[in-house]
């Protein structure tokens, strides 16, 4: 289950470049009364693995839905490569959110479908068609990179926890997007999955060079994926470091997430 690149880079290399791809400025995010994201200012950097730490219900899955469309933000700005998503209109903003990739908890897959015609799915779903052979040549290299060949032909009730995981990346992949949202992807998963998973992760980021967000409250995904924590609470972006440093922290709360 290797990604195979000519140009490896790893995530303690420190060669990301300074140019950002998502910024958030004083964001704000309400559901009637309730209050989730309250003044959130972050910017990810192109190349990087940010990881987003911080307990359930504190909006983490929410701020990555903000990103990706699912969600409309109440107040505050969202730039997505330096644009302004409030100034866009509908079909510049379609193109935007088709640079991102969301790897749901869930995976997102449909049991009806084989593997190819999940795989498949999304390359019929493009406004630029797509060859019979393209498909075939895409779906194989989905494939290959996740480890799943072989289970072409089946679909995604034969597979495992871990199995299904890796298909939802590969169906994500397939599109070659620039950003990678990870929403929790080791929840559910033994130890070794999920280490197998976060090893996944630091293998897209080398093969194509893809900007991440990574949602997880799990410790060692973090230490093996973060390039930057940030830590998310009451709202807020609390605290944010690399992994060595918020172990660390002088801050009690901040120390909890790493012990």
């Amino acid at each position: 289950m290797t990604i195979e690149t000519s140009t490896i880079e790893t995530k303690d290399d420190n060669k990301q470049t300074s140019s950002v791809v998502v910024e958030m400025q004083h964001l704000k995010k309400s559901f009637g009364d309730k209050e989730v994201l309250l003044d959130i200012n972050l910017v990810m950097n192109k190349g990087e693995n940010l990881v987003i730490l911080g307990k359930s219900g504190t909006g983490k899955s929410v701020l990555i839905k903000c990103i990706v469309g699912l969600m409309e933000i109440d107040d505050g700005k969202l730039l997505l490569f330096g644009q302004d998503i409030s100034e866009l209109k509908a079909k510049e903003l379609t193109e935007l959110h088709r640079k991102i990739g969301f790897l749901f908890q869930s995976g997102a897959l449909y049991d009806s479908m084989t593997v190819r015609e999940n795989l498949e799915f999304p390359l019929r779903r493009q406004v630029t068609k797509v060859s019979k052979k393209e498909m075939d040549e895409l779906v194989k290299e989905a494939l290959e990179n996740v480890g799943l060949s072989d289970t072409i032909d089946m679909t995604p009730s034969e597979l495992s926890g871990g199995m299904r995981k890796r298909l939802g990346l590969a169906r994500t992949l397939i599109l070659k997007p620039e950003i990678m949202l990870y929403d929790e992807p080791s929840t559910g998963l033994d130890p070794i999955t999920s280490k197998e998973i976060s090893n996944l992760i630091l293998e897209v980021q080398k093969k194509y060079h893809t900007s991440s967000i990574i949602i997880t409250h799990d410790r060692e995904c973090a230490k093996l994926t973060a390039n930057r924590i940030i830590v998310i609470k009451d709202g807020v972006c609390a605290a944010e470091g690399s992994y060595a440093e918020l172990v660390k922290s002088e801050d009690p709360w901040v120390r909890s997430f790493f012990e």
